[in-house]
């Protein structure tokens, strides 16, 4: 008697819950405005002022940190030639040696030029070289992992080499 009793004052009381929320009013909508004319004006035609292109960043951004089973060795050589400053971007593997899926490699040179190029599943001694200048360059280094992760190891100023005389 008493579990009919509870039941029924219960479906009474989700009764009385569903009907008070279907009897809510919705609110007013919005009156429409009334349209109001529009007047085209004609203005002469403005010629476009060239903007000046944006400066190169030279500043280098973070890295991020990898986990030591994805971790890797990346090595960054300047050409110490004036007639030919180049800069040469080495993988030596690590423990994610099997892991990356490709290596990204950017240099953003202080002539603001930036040259960029990638190795798909490098291994150990591969080798990315890109033309620098004599002066300081940018070096950007991302690797892409097998799970698609990506990680930014190297992104950093190589200056040139002051010569020897």
């Amino acid at each position: 008697m008493k579990k009919c009793f509870l039941v029924f004052i219960s479906l009474i009381l989700m009764l009385c819950v569903l009907i008070g929320g279907c009897v809510q009013s919705s609110p007013p909508s919005p009156a429409t405005p009334a349209p109001t004319p529009s007047v085209a004006f004609v203005t002469p035609q403005q010629t476009q002022i060239p903007q000046p292109p944006q400066a190169c960043s030279l500043i280098p951004g973070p890295i991020q940190i990898v986990p030591e089973y994805e971790s890797v060795s990346v090595t960054v050589n300047r050409n110490t030639i004036t007639e030919n400053p180049t800069i040469a971007i080495v993988f030596n593997g690590g423990l994610g040696l099997g892991m990356v899926t490709k290596m990204n490699v950017t240099v953003i040179r202080s002539d603001c030029v930036r040259e960029q190029q990638n190795r798909n599943n490098p291994v150990m001694g591969d080798t990315v070289t890109l033309m620098g200048t004599t002066r300081t360059d940018r070096v950007i280094v991302v690797m892409t992992m097998t799970s698609g992760s990506q990680y930014t190891i190297i992104d950093k100023d190589y200056p040139f080499p002051p010569q020897v005389q």
